[in-house]
């Protein structure tokens, strides 16, 4: 991972297809064709537009979708995907995460949501979907960083699917200052996915704070 990686680890990437139609594997695992980074095998001329590309977990020299309209399955469900680089995701691309859980593998244990931790500048017009698997259901002032860049983080993209939350709550994706101190970057900004009242339940709030108010005065 990119905490403890050398750039070295990221030289041999391969793709390969599975028995499903138009799914892809990128990986490093050093067989079939080579590739040095996700740019590079999206350049392969193997891909196509509507084709799904599975990342899984591992060390990657840069992250362009460029012309391609592709949908992302980063992880090994889920998994961190670390970024020597640039990371951009084009507008006519889609990223799904996964959520089961609130672990983000980063320091200890295995990683319950999907992530990209990007040393470089990220730049994201695509679709984001998330969703859950393993019966695990958000609550509450539950955050996600989804991406973690060192340096700018645009999203300009849209978010076209959201897993179901309790009455009362609602999601809200949003890009932050900062990042987590186990990521092994620095500064930078993250695009975090967070569990908040929903605006109905805000407003239903503020105004029991305001009737207790008048009753006070």
């Amino acid at each position: 991972m990119l905490r403890s990686a050398s750039l070295a680890a990221v030289s041999v990437l391969a793709l390969s297809s599975l028995s499903l139609a138009d799914v892809w594997v990128v990986g490093n695992t050093g067989t079939g064709n080579d590739f040095y980074s996700v740019a590079d095998a999206m350049g392969s001329g193997s891909i196509s537009d509507g084709d799904t590309l599975r990342i899984l977990s591992g060390q990657y020299g840069s992250f362009d979708t460029g012309n391609t309209a592709v949908r992302i399955e980063p992880g090994n469900s889920p998994g961190i995907i670390d970024v020597y680089g640039n990371m951009s995701v084009r507008h006519n691309s889609t990223v799904n995460f996964e959520l089961s859980g609130l672990n983000s593998g980063l320091s200890v244990g295995d990683p319950q949501f999907d992530q990209f931790i990007v040393t470089g500048h990220v730049f994201f017009a695509g679709d984001i979907e998330i969703s859950l698997f393993g019966g695990f259901i958000p609550s509450l002032g539950n955050s996600f960083a989804l991406i973690q860049a060192g340096q700018s983080l645009s999203f300009t993209g849209i978010v076209t699917i959201l897993p179901v939350l309790a009455d009362g709550l609602s999601w809200d994706i949003s890009v932050n200052p900062g990042v987590s101190s186990d990521s092994g970057l620095s500064g930078g900004y993250s695009l975090v996915a967070s569990v908040v009242p929903a605006p109905s339940a805000v407003a239903l709030i503020g105004m029991a704070g305001l009737i207790v108010r008048r009753r006070r005065a």
